[in-house]
């Protein structure tokens, strides 16, 4: 709305202290600093050494890379800062060539804000700086320290500009009048909304320090960027299980344990009364597996009979004059378990939304948005509600994600099977077509697969997604070119999926049954990280599972696929996926722990392939983690999958 130059300054808490630089030049890094592994490279280094550095800028959250500017429609050299972002515009004669983002105003739409229908202040206050063309004042809180001493006295080091002019190209111009708000790191201070930064009041602190400013780069990226992710592994723990199963998924070293979940007809039966002590079987699950180093995504679903826009279906939609109340529950929701000892960030909204009420019970644990009358199957009023509780999950806890129900996906719509319309995949193009794409963090989907006998990949011979390259990663394609389609581009995660005993398969479970799940294992976890998935979530740990789909039995003791988990998600804590491996019928990936490298490879057929053994080959390893002895300076390689550790030569 308010456009001058692109520039903007994402603060937070100023963080002052010295970097440890390895070199001004290329680059700057700070190998010091826990949690910071990016560097600062040209052209940025130099701009932002020279003009404030950490106080200023704050740490680099991520490389840089080209991103779409937001305003220009254009991809542009980019680097995150937690205070701004910063963009080279090399058609631009210095000092312009590198301008800042309006984060301030980013941040203000995603919390659904507009500061335009906030209003004006009737004008002109006695001892501040005022701006017409918003309609507010900067003012001091005390004398000669508050927000207008701060914004004149820092500014970009520009020569071109007078001193006000480097002020308003760091800060821009004030959205808001200075009122009390609660930020990211749950503290209540004055606060004031400029283009580029957000002003907080904290009296408290020595004059220094009273004026600090929100770190909006870090709330921006939903602060994933900021600190190491979780890793790609995950599993499913069921309500019930989840207190005693905590312990075996951190032993697994998994990262994601997705919990469902939170019924809100159980909180809330009432409009506006509200027991949360119908959730304290939840609260000492989930305190169990944050207490274990555990992720929790925590799916909320049950629509309450007063709010159910299809009567009689609680895994039904939110009637539209009962979205407010929904989101009014998320914040009070997402306010008290973002807080430890729960620590919950990541909410998941339904699941399996894109299935009709008509094909499912009342009562189901999945669906039941979909509307068959309506081409996009309901999508677009999923939107709506999203575009509802959005801004109310980030005003209770800014760091907190979205995720969208996880997507069945029964088949392709662009490549329909005989007899099928797959018109339930057109769900999330609905959502995005709607604008539910800036009202969501993640988008979630399921993927399973069904075993058969012999040295088959089930997976990728999926009937409805084959064309594509199998459910996991023929589904991914699909999500990733509708968000293309619309110009959208939000992380993906797998959140249920594993391989399936089909109820038709005699003598299943069986020994071959579980081996193969086990070697599906590491098919699904190294694939889901070498595609960019941000997660992927076996359902379920406990066991036996739906379908026999459990990492344990019945007596909840280790299958094999859970042994299988446990080795490799060990074996490839905090490493790197470094590129894919190809080699005739063998498919394999490449990982880096350090000067260790990790290969691990497999065919998906009968067939087998000859792996040269990298130089430096310290161990080979099968499925499960026991040591293979090769004969020479190669070995091969079938449908089990081998694990290849080399260090430096």
């Amino acid at each position: 709305m308010y456009r001058f130059l692109l520039i903007t300054i994402v603060a937070g808490v100023i963080s002052l202290g010295t970097p440890s630089m390895e070199a001004a030049k290329p680059g700057i890094c700070f190998p010091d600093k826990p949690g910071i592994h990016a560097c600062f490279a040209a052209p940025f280094a130099d701009y932002w050494q020279a003009n404030g550095g950490l106080p200023v800028f704050g740490y680099p959250l991520v490389d840089a890379k080209m991103e779409r500017n937001p305003d220009l429609k254009v991809s542009l050299l980019t680097q995150w800062t937690e205070r701004n972002r910063l963009e080279a515009h090399p058609e631009q004669q210095p000092p312009f060539d590198i301008l800042l983002g309006r984060m301030g105003a980013e941040r203000l739409q995603q919390l659904g804000r507009d500061p335009a229908q906030e209003g004006r202040e009737p004008g002109p206050r006695a001892g501040c700086l005022w701006f017409e063309t918003t309609g507010h004042n900067v003012c001091d809180q005390v004398r000669g320290v508050g927000f207008r001493s701060y914004w004149e006295a820092h500014g970009l080091r520009n020569p071109k500009l007078d001193t006000y002019g480097r002020s308003l190209q760091l800060f821009g111009l004030p959205l808001t009048a200075p009122r009390f708000e609660t930020n990211a790191t749950g503290d209540t201070v004055l606060t004031q909304w400029f283009e580029r930064a957000r002003f907080e009041w904290h009296p408290e602190k020595p004059d220094e320090f009273k004026v600090l400013l929100g770190l909006l780069g870090s709330e921006l990226q939903g602060s994933a960027a900021a600190t190491r992710p979780p890793s790609v592994f995950g599993v499913e723990i069921n309500p019930g299980t989840a207190g005693t199963l905590a312990a075996k998924a951190g032993e697994a070293s998994v990262s994601w344990t997705r919990y469902n979940g939170i019924l809100w007809s159980q909180v809330e039966a009432t409009p506006g009364n509200r027991d949360w002590s119908r959730l304290a079987s939840f609260e000492r699950e989930i305190t169990s597996l944050t207490a274990q180093g555990l992720t929790p995504i925590v799916v909320v679903r049950g629509t309450p009979a007063w709010a159910q826009k299809v009567p009689g279906y609680e895994c039904g939609p939110v009637k539209p004059e009962a979205l407010d109340g929904f989101a009014s529950f998320m914040r009070e929701l997402v306010a008290r378990y973002s807080r430890p000892p729960f620590g919950v960030k990541y909410w998941e909204i339904g699941n399996e939304p894109d299935i009709a009420p008509s094909l499912v019970a009342a009562d189901s644990p999945f669906g039941c948005w979909g509307d068959e009358a309506d081409a996009d199957y309901g999508g677009g009023y999923f939107a709506e509600m999203l575009k509802h509780v959005y801004p109310s999950i980030k005003q209770a806890n800014p760091s907190a994600q979205l995720v969208t129900g996880g997507l069945l996906l029964d088949c392709d719509p662009t490549h329909p099977p005989a007899g099928k319309d797959c018109k339930p995949a057109r769900f999330l193009e609905g959502i995005l077509r709607n604008g539910g794409g800036s009202a969501l963090d993640i988008i979630a989907y399921h993927a399973y697969n069904y075993w058969g006998p012999g040295p088959r990949d089930p997976d990728r011979e999926s009937p409805a997604w084959s064309h594509r390259g199998g459910a996991l990663l023929g589904k991914l394609d699909f999500l990733n070119a509708v968000q293309t389609q619309y110009g959208v581009h939000k992380p993906l995660l797998m959140n249920e999926g594993g391989m399936l005993c089909h109820p038709s398969t005699a003598a299943c479970p069986n020994g071959d049954f579980l081996e193969a799940q086990a070697n599906y294992a590491v098919r699904l976890y190294t694939r889901a990280w070498a595609n960019g998935l941000l997660g992927a979530v076996w359902y379920t740990l406990n066991g036996p599972g739906w379908r026999e789909g459990g990492l344990l039995d019945q007596h909840q003791a280790a299958r094999p696929a859970y042994t299988t988990l446990k080795f490799v998600s060990r074996l490839l804590k905090d490493a790197v996926y470094t590129g894919p491996l190809r080699n005739g019928s063998l498919e394999g990936y490449s990982f880096r722990r350090g000067g260790t490298t990790y290969q691990i490879f497999w065919t998906n057929d009968g067939t087998t392939g000859t792996v040269a053994l990298p130089s430096g080959t310290r161990a080979v390893y099968d499925k499960a983690g026991r040591t293979i002895t090769p004969s020479g300076a190669s070995m091969m390689v079938g449908f089990e999958a081998v694990v290849i550790e080399a260090g430096a030569p």
